[in-house]
């Protein structure tokens, strides 16, 4: 049995969009291709409106923070986020269960077919390791002093091996400049590099950021301070955090840059040149939560070769959801069309994950799922009043 699904629009996203077309899948969503709609029999077609598009990859989710939604308020700045997190996060395992089970039910409603989840801890593990979604876990370590980084590593392996005896895939990855020594972000460099896998890391979240590196004062020593952890050993760079962090990253590496908040020209051209295996992820919505403001995704978009979308966690957005991401966009920057968008939120996040031979596009021989945008504004080419139904 074939299924033959067709929309006002389709995104293949390897291509064009298209419109009189109809897509061909065998009966476990197996791409065979586009045809024509006129050589199929009007009852033989599932006909929608709206647009179809494979499913989304979304490349950036806090899965085990999922119980902590709506507890923060908004637009605090992302010290007081941080500080809100460390000290909020624990709570009971069943209630913490629960809300990865609600989570991960969500995205799966919001057409999300892959993530790439951040673990602090083995919280998440039992889900993904029921296979609804596609996950890559990457473990998250913190180190900023030098003389910790064997020891949190240790702790990561630890992770790693816990992760892979539920049949996850799963590397290590740094959180942030402000929490990784050079010496933890190599030897997590080492591990990744030689498991062949990527990673990610917060990056260029705010200008408290640049002031911790560059003159070592800032809202980054004062969280310390309020976490009672000493940081005498640290020294100022003199330089942004990008700088100080980027070169000790295996260039070799698929490596996921994530948030990008007050990402400058230089910044964006300066890091292509030094690592050509970049990924910038954007998480606009959780941008906006946390400290109201956007990146400047136009210049972003001009300047380097791969955008992801990612969602962040429930601590610091309403919902999990990619389509709300893109809308956020592209009200923000109308200019933005939305196949743009769309390539962003479905390949490039395949080919970060590694995963595009199946998902990403509706090309041959995938199994992308299919998504609805319904309500989609085909003669203007707008996201703005969508909603997403997932089809396959």
């Amino acid at each position: 049995m074939m299924r033959k699904i067709t929309a006002d629009i389709i995104f293949p996203i390897d291509s064009a969009p298209v419109t009189n077309k109809t897509l061909i899948l065998d009966d476990d969503g197996l791409v065979l291709g586009l045809s024509d709609s006129s050589q199929f029999l009007e009852g033989d077609v599932e006909k929608f409106n709206g647009a179809l598009v494979p499913g989304f990859i979304n490349t950036h989710c806090h899965l085990e923070l999922s119980h902590l939604k709506d507890r923060f308020a908004e637009k605090t700045g992302l010290g007081e986020f941080l500080l809100n997190v460390t000290k909020q996060r624990e709570e009971k395992a069943e209630i913490i269960q629960l809300a990865i089970e609600a989570a991960e039910k969500e995205m799966i409603t919001n057409g999300i077919v892959a993530v790439g989840d951040i673990s602090n801890g083995p919280d998440s593990f039992r889900q993904k390791s029921k296979r609804n979604l596609h996950y890559h876990t990457f473990i998250e370590l913190l180190s900023l002093n030098p003389e910790n980084a064997a020891v949190a590593v240790q702790r990561g392996n630890a992770l790693v091996d816990t992760a892979k005896s539920f049949g996850l895939q799963v590397s290590l990855a740094p959180h942030a400049p402000y929490s990784a020594s050079p010496l933890l972000l190599q030897m997590i460099s080492r591990h990744c590099y030689e498991a062949g896998m990527p990673t990610s890391i917060h990056m260029l979240e705010s200008n408290d950021e640049n002031e911790f590196y560059i003159q070592g004062s800032g809202i980054y020593r004062k969280l310390y301070r309020e976490l009672n952890i000493p940081i005498k050993f640290f020294e100022p760079t003199g330089k942004t955090s990008l700088e100080s962090t980027l070169p000790y990253i295996n260039k070799e590496l698929k490596t996921l840059l994530v948030h990008n908040t007050i990402a400058t020209v230089w910044d964006i051209d300066w890091a292509e040149d030094v690592h050509p295996n970049l990924f910038w992820c954007l998480c606009p919505n959780a941008n906006l939560y946390i400290e109201d403001r956007l990146p400047d995704i136009p210049l972003i978009m001009q300047h380097v070769q791969y955008l992801t979308i990612g969602t962040d966690s429930l601590s610091s957005n309403h919902q999990l959801s990619v389509l709300a991401e893109l809308k956020t966009i592209q009200h923000k920057f109308p200019e933005i069309k939305t196949e743009e968008l769309l390539r962003w939120a479905t390949l490039y996040g395949a080919k970060f994950l590694g995963i595009e031979d199946r998902f990403g596009s509706f090309e041959r021989g995938k199994r992308p799922g299919v998504n609805l945008i319904e309500n989609y504004d085909s003669e203007n080419l707008r996201l703005a009043n969508t909603s997403i139904k997932k089809l396959l």
